[in-house]
């Protein structure tokens, strides 16, 4: 293939990735639109007062959890910020194949920058730009020189210029060693070589590989971009006779000899790359061998002399071709995926690392640590329900121990004429009894009982629960009475009547006499009646009634302490967790949609 053939392929290929993705800043505009709306909405949860008053360590774990949502979204929402402001410059560069030239000083940046924009086609557009020590973009004819091959400098010998073009589809950034730059555009240049596609390293022949070459490499490594060194400058002049042939020279020589710009040898080339490859590897580490690139010599001047010359030895010989080459096959790589997904890369990787969270990444601000801390804060209050619900089930059987003892030390001091006294006595000591069993048994998941609920008073009915005395009917046969009293009645009768009549003798007769005569009348006479006779009272029918009540009651106090409990810290401790995932899945579910 003709070599300048190999110029027209690279020049063509960036007409392909000459593409336009307007959709990116509405994206960015969606997501930023989504991670605020959900910052705002987590910002106005708050935690209802009686879940520090019940609870503080359930209060501060959900505290904790609150905290983290809020922290990440505010955190999402300041790293957006800064991705916005670290593609800033992508605002004119959207969809262009950024590459990156960055070295030190004097290192031939400018000039293969020049040589590229110079040999476009025909019919490519070229645009010049750089940024002043303000960050100010400005159009320029072309990248600036003092010297030969190094860009305008201050009198510190401090570059302070970033500078570059647009060429199609490809943005060349022409950016010197960052140490060498003022803050502003020292910034800017991070910034342009994080969004690199592709990197190139110059180092100059005439000293490859300084000392601090190798710390700005280092930091080029630790990005993780893959770095392809050209060793620039990798020609030489040596000296020959001028065809003038005169001592005194001509227009072409000085004093008959003229210097000719050649390419260094192979060899010399192949030992300076290969010094530069092994001093790389003495500081790179294995985990990032890979993203070192090729390691290859070129000239420019060579390269343009050959073309200016005709001279096809000489400018293959600059390996220019070869860079081409090399090039022209990255930004055909580079095309189809910018077709894509390139342009979104950044996008999706702030959404996937920073905002989703991954297994292998651990985000502190990502949904995925987020849902971790719900997780641990809803097993939390399930453990507390479960917990809560025994506890219920304790206090209702100490409850009844409890209402059965204070009833029964009252037991043999209640009558009819001081039961409701009494009974109201009882019912303060089971209200009481009641707090306290319960406080006990459930204070260690809620605290403050006592000043949460309204204590369930006793109505007594008139004759709910009074103490009467208890009768039975007791049947009589009047007819023993009546024989007996008849009986008794005329023996004296006869007794009487014997005594007057007949003496002593008589008087026995006729007692005798009247007593059996008496007993047979009365017998006659004769009836059954029936009488109602007081058998005790209703004491312990009262008492097993008032216990039953009191056990019910008891109940019911308990009931409404605990759905009080409930509406006071279990309920808007829920609402509060449920309002976290509500806005949580939501989110989630907006931003996955974005791509």
């Amino acid at each position: 293939m003709n070599q300048i053939s190999k110029l027209e392929l690279f020049y063509k290929s960036l007409k392909d990735i000459s593409i336009i993705n307007n959709s990116l800043d509405q994206k960015r505009e969606l997501l930023k639109s989504c991670v605020c709306s959900f910052n705002e909405n987590i910002q106005n949860i708050r935690i209802d007062e009686n879940i520090q008053k019940q609870n503080e360590q359930m209060a501060n774990l959900l505290y904790e959890t609150i905290n983290i949502i809020k922290n990440s979204a505010n955190n999402w929402i300041q790293n957006f910020e800064e991705m916005i402001q670290r593609e800033k410059f992508r605002s004119d560069l959207a969809n262009y194949f950024i590459i990156i030239i960055f070295g030190k000083v004097k290192a031939g940046k400018s000039s293969l920058g020049n040589f590229i924009a110079s040999h476009k086609l025909e019919s490519q557009k070229v645009e010049f730009f750089k940024y002043d020590e303000a960050g100010k973009k400005q159009p320029i004819k072309k990248l600036e020189e003092i010297e030969a091959d190094s860009f305008a400098t201050n009198n510190l010998e401090c570059t302070v210029e970033i500078q570059g073009f647009k060429l199609d589809g490809m943005a060349w950034i022409d950016t010197p060693g960052l140490g060498s730059m003022v803050k502003e555009n020292g910034d800017l240049a991070k910034e342009y070589i994080l969004a690199a596609d592709y990197v190139i390293y110059p180092t100059s022949s005439d000293s490859p590989l300084q000392l601090d070459e190798q710390e700005q490499l280092k930091e080029l490594f630790e990005q993780n971009k893959k770095v392809t060194i050209c060793i620039t400058k990798s020609d030489e002049k040596e000296e020959d006779e001028c065809e003038c042939g005169s001592e005194d020279g001509c227009e072409n020589c000085n004093e008959g000899i003229i210097y000719l710009l050649k390419n260094k040898s192979t060899t010399n080339r192949q030992m300076q790359e290969a010094f530069v490859k092994d001093e790389i590897q003495k500081f790179v580490s294995r985990d990032k061998e890979t993203i070192l690139g090729d390691i290859f010599s070129i000239s420019t001047h060579t390269a343009k002399k050959g073309i200016d010359d005709n001279n096809n030895e000489l400018f293959e010989n600059s390996n220019i071709p070869k860079f081409y080459e090399l090039i022209t096959d990255i930004v055909k790589e580079k095309a189809l995926k910018l077709k894509e997904d390139t342009p979104y890369d950044g996008l999706k990787s702030f959404i996937d690392f920073n905002i989703i969270g991954s297994d292998s990444i651990a985000q502190n601000s990502s949904i995925k640590n987020i849902k971790n801390s719900m997780n641990t804060l809803e097993d939390t209050i399930k453990e507390s329900l479960e917990r809560f619900e025994v506890l219920k089930e304790n206090a209702n059987n100490d409850l009844e121990f409890e209402i059965e003892n204070i009833i029964a030390n009252y037991a043999s001091k209640v009558d009819k004429d001081n039961s409701k006294e009494i009974f109201f006595k009882i019912d303060a000591e089971i209200s009481k009894k009641v707090s306290e069993v319960i406080q006990t048994n459930i204070s260690e998941v809620l605290r403050d009982i006592d000043a949460s609920f309204t204590p369930l008073n006793t109505i007594f009915n008139s004759n709910e629960f009074m103490i009467n005395d208890v009768f039975e009917k007791v049947k009589f046969d009047t007819s023993n009475r009546n024989k007996a009293m008849g009986s008794s009645f005329l023996t004296i009768v006869g007794t009487v009547a014997g005594l007057i009549f007949g003496g002593p003798v008589g008087a026995a007769a006729g007692g005798l006499v009247g007593g059996l005569t008496g007993g047979l009348t009365g017998e006659a006479t004769g009836s059954i009646e029936y009488e109602k006779v007081k058998v005790g009272d209703n004491k312990e029918e009262v008492l097993q009634r008032f216990k039953a009540s009191r056990l019910k009651n008891s109940e019911l106090l308990a009931q409404n302490i605990y759905n009080q409990m409930q509406n006071l810290f279990f309920v808007p401790l829920e609402n509060s967790l449920n309002a976290m995932k509500s806005n949580l899945n939501q989110f989630e579910k907006n931003i996955k949609t974005i791509f």
